[in-house]
Formats: C-alpha cells, sequence, structure tokens
C-alpha cells in the first residue's frame, strides 16, 4: 500500500538541500523534522512513501522519486489520489479554506499528525468523515485530549529521535566529569519561557564557578534557523526581537553574563558543541510541551536533562531516570546546580536516559508502531482505547475526563469545540484570546454572580447589596423606595455611597445628613457619581448601577490582568484569576468602592509598565476620587519615575493630586465644623497592634465588642486572615526581590507599611478587612505572576475556596 505524507517546507526551503534526517535535527522546527524522518524511515524499511512538498527541496535519504511538489493541503490530497495512495498523513490546524473542500470529499482515509496541545479549527477537524486516527506523541498528550473527541480515535506513537552516530551516548564517567556547561536548546520565544532560565543564572553561576551557559536557537527557530539561514544567503544576522533583547537584559543585570555564549540556530554542528556540556535545560515554562524532542537529544547524547514538571515532560524525561523535573524557576536552578556539582550522579542520569530514548524511541519502536497503524486503517479496525498514563491530578486529567464523560450524551459539545465557539462569541476571532476578550468573560460571569445574589437573595431588590440599616437617616430621596432593611443594623457602607450615589454633590440638605461624615464620604466622589451619571439620575434606577458598575469593573480587572500577565510574557487567561479572589466578590455583594479603587490601582501599573504616562496619570487622578489609598500609587509612581531619570513625567505627576484637593477644599468650606480625619484615625494604630488584637480574638483570648462570631464563621475568618497575612508575604517578597519592575516593588512596600497600621476597626470583620484591602489581592496576583513561582496557583487555589465559601455563606446564612 502506498502512503502519502504531506508537509509544507516553505519555512525552513532557505536551508536548501538538507542532510540525511537520521542523522539528526538539521536546525527545523521539531514537527517538520519528525514528518522528514518518518519519510526516511519508511523508505529505509521498503514501504511504498510519497512525500508531498510545498517547493522542491533535496533531501538525503529521500529519493527524488519519492518526492511530489504540490502548493497546498488540497491538490496535495488530489496527487496522492491520483498517484494511488491508500491513505493520506498530515498536519492539522494549516488547512486553508479552499483544502476544506478536499478535505471534507476526500476520498482516502486521512491521518492527522498532531504535535501540539490543539490546532486551528480542531472542531472541523474531529467531524471530518474520512479522518480514521490522530496520532499524538505522547500518553500525557492523550490524557491532555480527554475532554475532546478525538480522543475516540487515537493512537500514541513517539517521536523517532536520532543523532549523529559520534555523538550518540553513552558517555564515559571521564567525558561526564570534563563536561560543566549548562546548555539551553530551544527557541528564544516567550512560549519556550528562556527568560525563567535567564532570571536563575546569576544564582547557578554564583554556586558553579566552572559553568558556562550557552544558549542554542533563536526567535525564528521554528522557521528553519534564522542565523543559518542568513549565513547560507549570505546576509547579516536579523536584529534581536524584544524578547530576546529582554533576555538578554535580564542577563545582563547579574554579575555572570560574561559566562554566557549565544550560540545561534544551528544545524548538526550543534552536537558536536554538546561535548562540553554537562546537563540540559529545554523549555523551562513547560508550555504546551508534548514531547519536547531537545530533551530526548539530549538524553541520546548521554547529556541528563532538568525541565519543567508539566505536560508531556513528566513522560519524555522520566524523573530520576532521565533527569530532573522541577515545580518553580528557583527549584529549576536547583536542579541544574546539584547536577553541575555532582558529575556522577549526571552520568548515571545521562546514561540511563540514553537507554531510555534508545528503547523508546529508537527507529524500530517507532517503525513498529506505524506499521500497525497503517494495518489497523487499511483493516477498518477502530482505534483501541487508551488507559491514562499520567496521574489523574497532572494537568486536570480528572477534570478533563468528568467533561469527556459527557460526550456519550447526544449534542454534548466536544471541548475544544465548546472553547472555541464561547472564544469567537467574546472576541469574534479565531486567534489566541486576548486581554479584552478576558475582561468580557470575567464581567459576564461576574453578572452571572451578581444576578443570582440580587434574584435569588434578595428577590429581585438592588437595595439589598447596600446593606441598609436602619440606625442612620436615609437619603431624602429614598422616601417611599422598597428598601431592604437589615433590622437593629447600623448600615454597611453601601448604605453610605448609595446616598451619594442619589446627590453626589450633597446639594440636598438631608443628604449630608444621611452620611456619618460627608467630607470623609464625599471625598471619594468618583464611584457615586459614576452610578449617578449611569442611572440617569433617577432613584429607581442608581440602585442597579451601583451594582452592575461593579460587575463591569471585575471584568475591567480581568483584562488589566490578562494586559499585565501579556507583558509579563504569560497567557491573558490569567486574567480570569482575579475572579478566585473572595475580596472582588465581597466588594460587589456591598456596593462599594474598592472594586473602582483597585481596577485604577491595575491600570496604573499597566500604564507605568508600557510606559503610557497619560494614561498613568488620568488612573493616578481618578484613583484619588475613589479612595485616598490611591495616595500611595502616586507616590511610588512620582519615586520610580524619579529613580529612573523619566524628567517628562514629573510635572504631569505632581498635577495629580489637584483634582482632590480642589474637591476636597469645596467640601470643607460647606461643612467647616465637621472632622475630616475622624475615621481615618479609627482605622490605623501602632503597626502589628491591630494584628496582634485580631489573632487574639480568633483564638477566644480576646473579646470585642459588638463582634460576636462562633462556629462556622469564626473558621471562615480565621482562614480569611491568615490569606490576607499570606497576601502581606507576598508583598514583602515583591519589595524585596531584585529583577522585579521597580514600580512593582515600590508599590508593594508602600501598601505593606498601612496595612500592617490597620486597627481592629477594620480588622474586626472579615468582610471589612478583605474588601478595604482589596489593593493587597490586586497587588500580590500582579507580583505571583511575575515571580512565576508555584506559590501562584495554592495561593489562588486557597482565594478561591474562599469566594466558594463567601457566595454559600451571603446566600444560604446572611441576613
Amino acid at each position: 500500500m502506498r502512503m502519502a505524507l504531506f508537509l509544507d517546507n516553505r519555512p525552513f526551503i532557505a536551508l536548501g538541500a538538507l542532510p540525511r534526517p537520521s542523522l539528526g535535527n538539521p536546525g527545523i522546527g521539531g514537527t517538520e523534522y519528525e514528518f522528514l524522518a518518518l519519510a526516511e524511515l519508511l523508505l529505509a524499511a521498503g514501504l511504498d512513501l510519497q512525500l508531498l512538498l510545498t517547493v522542491p527541496q533535496a533531501i538525503d535519504g529521500v529519493a527524488a522519486e519519492a518526492v511530489t511538489v504540490v502548493p497546498s493541503l488540497g491538490e496535495g490530497l488530489q496527487a496522492a489520489v491520483q498517484a494511488g495512495a491508500g491513505l493520506l498523513i498530515f498536519r492539522p490546524g494549516f488547512a486553508s479554506e479552499a483544502d476544506w473542500s478536499d478535505l471534507e470529499t476526500s476520498p482516502l482515509p486521512l491521518v492527522a499528525w498532531l504535535h501540539n496541545l490543539g490546532c486551528n479549527d480542531q472542531g472541523r477537524y474531529e467531524a471530518l468523515q474520512a479522518l480514521r486516527r490522530w496520532v499524538l506523541v505522547s500518553g500525557p498528550q492523550l490524557d491532555f485530549f480527554r475532554h475532546s473527541r478525538l480522543a475516540r480515535q487515537v493512537v500514541v506513537i513517539p517521536n523517532l529521535v536520532a543523532v549523529p552516530p559520534a555523538n550518540r551516548g553513552p558517555r564515559s564517567q571521564q567525558q561526564a566529569t570534563q563536561a560543566t556547561d549548562l546548555a539551553y536548546v530551544g527557541a528564544i520565544t516567550p512560549f519556550k519561557g528562556f527568560d525563567r532560565l535567564a532570571s536563575q543564572w546569576n544564582w547557578i553561576a554564583g554556586r558553579c564557578p566552572g559553568a558556562r551557559l550557552r544558549v542554542f536557537g533563536g526567535a525564528n527557530l521554528y522557521g528553519g534557523g534564522d542565523a543559518a539561514a542568513q549565513a547560507s544567503a549570505g546576509r547579516s544576522p536579523q536584529p534581536l526581537t524584544p524578547y530576546e533583547q529582554h533576555c538578554r537584559q535580564i542577563l545582563q543585570r547579574g554579575r555572570h553574563s560574561d559566562r554566557v555564549l549565544f550560540e545561534g540556530s544551528q544545524g548538526l554542528e550543534r552536537y558536536d558543541a554538546l561535548a562540553e556540556v554537562a546537563v540540559g535545560v529545554v523549555n523551562p515554562s513547560g508550555v504546551d510541551e508534548t514531547f519536547c524532542l531537545s530533551a530526548a537529544e539530549f538524553n541520546a547524547c548521554g547529556i541528563p536533562v532538568v525541565t519543567a514538571r508539566r505536560h508531556a515532560l513528566i513522560s519524555t524525561v522520566p524523573e530520576g531516570l532521565a533527569g530532573l523535573l522541577a515545580s518553580n524557576d528557583r527549584e529549576l536552578a536547583r536542579c541544574c546546580v546539584e547536577l553541575l556539582t555532582d558529575p556522577q550522579r549526571a552520568w548515571q542520569l545521562g546514561t540511563q536516559g540514553e537507554a531510555h530514548v534508545l528503547a523508546s524511541y529508537g527507529p524500530e519502536a517507532v517503525l513498529a508502531a506505524w506499521q500497525q497503524l497503517f494495518e489497523e486503517v487499511v483493516q477498518g479496525r477502530p482505534a483501541p482505547a487508551l488507559a491514562p498514563q499520567s496521574p489523574w491530578w497532572h494537568e486536570n486529567r480528572w477534570l478533563r475526563q468528568l467533561w469527556g464523560a459527557g460526550l456519550a450524551v447526544p449534542g454534548w459539545p466536544s471541548w475544544p469545540v465548546f472553547k472555541q465557539m464561547v472564544k469567537t462569541l467574546l472576541q469574534g476571532g479565531s486567534g489566541a484570546i486576548q486581554p479584552r476578550a478576558v475582561g468580557l468573560l470575567s464581567g459576564l460571569i461576574a453578572l452571572l454572580v451578581w444576578a443570582l445574589v440580587v434574584f435569588g437573595k434578595y428577590g429581585g431588590n438592588p437595595t439589598g447589596l447596600a446593606r441598609i440599616g436602619d440606625q442612620l437617616p436615609l437619603s431624602p430621596r429614598l422616601q417611599g423606595a422598597d428598601l431592604v432593611i437589615l433590622e437593629g443594623k447600623r448600615g454597611n457602607d453601601g448604605q453610605q455611597f448609595l446616598s451619594l450615589a442619589l446627590d453626589p454633590l450633597q446639594q440636598l440638605p438631608g443628604t449630608s445628613a444621611a452620611l456619618d461624615n460627608p467630607i470623609y464620604r464625599g471625598k471619594r466622589l468618583l464611584y457615586p457619581l459614576l452610578a449617578w451619571l449611569a442611572g440617569l439620575g433617577q432613584p429607581a434606577l442608581i440602585p442597579w448601577s451601583l451594582g452592575l458598575i461593579n460587575v463591569a469593573l471585575i471584568g475591567c480587572c480581568g483584562a488589566l490582568v490578562a494586559g499585565w500577565a501579556q507583558l509579563e510574557q504569560r497567557s491573558p487567561q490569567w486574567g480570569l484569576a482575579v475572579l478566585a479572589l473572595p475580596s472582588y466578590w465581597i466588594t460587589l455583594s456591598l456596593d462599594t468602592a474598592d472594586l473602582l479603587a483597585t481596577t485604577l490601582l491595575l491600570a496604573s501599573a499597566l500604564a507605568f509598565r508600557a510606559q503610557r504616562p497619560g494614561a498613568l496619570v488620568a488612573s493616578l487622578s481618578a484613583a484619588l476620587l475613589s479612595r485616598e489609598m490611591g495616595l500611595l500609587a502616586w507616590a511610588s509612581s512620582g519615586l520610580t519615575s524619579l529613580r529612573e531619570r523619566r524628567w517628562t513625567w514629573l510635572l504631569p505627576l505632581a498635577l495629580v493630586p489637584l483634582p482632590l484637593l480642589a474637591w476636597t477644599a469645596s467640601l470643607k468650606a460647606r461643612f467647616p465644623v465637621t472632622a475630616d480625619g475622624l475615621l481615618v484615625s479609627l482605622h490605623f494604630t501602632w503597626p502589628g497592634m491591630g494584628i496582634a488584637t485580631k489573632a487574639l480574638q480568633l483564638l477566644g483570648l480576646v473579646s470585642l465588642a459588638g463582634v460576636q462570631v462562633g462556629g462556622a464563621e469564626r473558621l471562615f475568618d480565621s482562614l480569611c486572615f491568615v490569606f490576607w497575612l499570606a497576601s502581606l508575604v507576598v508583598l514583602l517578597t515583591t519589595a524585596l526581590r531584585p529583577g522585579l519592575s521597580r514600580w512593582l516593588r515600590l508599590t508593594a512596600g508602600l501598601y505593606l507599611l498601612p496595612a500592617l497600621c490597620t486597627s481592629i476597626q477594620i480588622l474586626a470583620r472579615f468582610p471589612d478587612y478583605t474588601r478595604v484591602w482589596i489593593d493587597l489581592s490586586s497587588l500580590s496576583l500582579l507580583a505571583l505572576l511575575s515571580l512565576r513561582g508555584s506559590v501562584l496557583r495554592a495561593w489562588l487555589a486557597v482565594a478561591g475556596l474562599l469566594s466558594l465559601g463567601y457566595g454559600v455563606g451571603l446566600i444560604g446564612f446572611a441576613p
């Protein structure tokens, strides 16, 4: 039977004629290399193969008569039919609309060889009638797709791994001892996370004086090797990308940048350079890794591998057998040091790794797996079910299986299809999700929760969110209104903001009478003013607008955090992490200005990081009219600008407090007998006193007047307090951590100081200190995204449980 194999070789045609794939990767993308390696392997085994390329290119080991040049996948399919092929193997995700008409009417059985964790139009591929198999390259990759219909047509065939004979392991102990360098092989792109290794190099180099860091790769590695392609064409290398510049700046900030060698993207010559390498590092981020050919090549050369404990790396690099796996950047650095300083251990792992590669990814094993696939397809046999090959907790396998179980229900969507539908709905396209789409999704989820509370708990009366008590006078504009009144309660801050939203400028005498401090409350003008504008000044609409503004603000926070994640070279999907923070949901349920204040803080952070002084000044000016705590962000922006010599920023920043000062002067002139600092003096005390008193209260050693909690509420309050303290620790770590954004470090330190002075007036109840210090949660989230440690997931998991617990308590038990 003749088999057809289609590959678009245009990205690496600049390399010219290619050497035998059985000698190793000549410097092209791993997926493209595997297509060529399979072609040589099948032809060498005497099988009838037709290799379909998009442009002519000589490949040693692949006879010219076995190659057919076609301009596209669709025409390649037609050529395969004309040549009498029995099936076509292709890479999904790159079909044009013209190709789809041929794929959907294909008379040939189709085999999709997927090397990634998904592809464009995956749902459409899953629905192809002619598609007989999905070929995946590792068990963990299959486990990642347990929520997809493609899992029902899967066969797992590992990639073929080959290196030049002279470079194959195992090494001798003497060779392992003489090798002292640390090497990174791979693309220098945000996706692969070389910056994470770069940020740890100074620490590694300080403990391994004889080691150098050798970097093999470039930004255009998947395009066929930038350095090699440019050299072959007689042109000078391309300028560095912004990400490459970012990585080099990280290295230059350390004391050992002189021991870093950028080797560029190389072909087969890089295998000779590996003789001096003691330890190999691949893909420190672990993102989207379904096999990792570079890791297996290191092992094939007898070199142990250090990488992330993510995706298929747990399979390609068995921990303790072929290398070491790390859960975070610091652990990755420790693993590198451990092997660099212990040649005996490194030699042992390298030797075992070489044997593992030969047995699992050698020509015999790979050829046998492909031959079995061909037999099954020709005979029309269904794909055998494959058991999970990764732990139940790895990459949320259990959750993917749970969704996949629903595929037995008619109409239940494959998760990639459902995800694509949501993405298209949010941003109108099929590309990677963007911060705006993350914000929209966050806002929609917040709207659903808000509606559940308003209609499920308060019967459709939004004044329930204001938590109105019966001990303070009401706004004259609330007379006769249908209100949710809490008997025997003084009333929450939401009652104050509702009164102000009905009359933001306090023009009615009864408005100031309804406020406990007209100046202190009145200075926080922006939130009630926005509610008044959104509600068109109508008393019946304003209670609705107060809550809906906070819904929109949660969406804005999601978009802003997503933007910060992008600047940190992380996925924008991290913006959804704001939905885990309990302070956001508490504020949403209480109609207060805290969400507006933290939104403007996040906007300031993003504006400073993106070097947009206009947006920074606008955000800070608005923040000061939301809460005075914005003065801390203003101070850190000014000090950071001064430290970084951004002289043109200083004058605009000096003007930031003017709107607040002018409005405060107006309020003081109208209410001369009001003590502006009355409430402020109650909120702060000597450092640590409030925290100590709170701890004693939770331990039952101190009783607070008017505060009686017990049972489940005491337990929940304790958990919230511990989480709040954990956020303080995160900010302290951030303030002391070099290498992070100077603005973030200084802002973390400035917010930490007043937080330590918080009085028991605020710390008495968890809804108060949690939402009042909402900025701590927001800054901690930004900091943990920048720190890239494993703490982020644990911190968010605890936050999510607290948010869930608060929701249950609010709906089921709160009055």
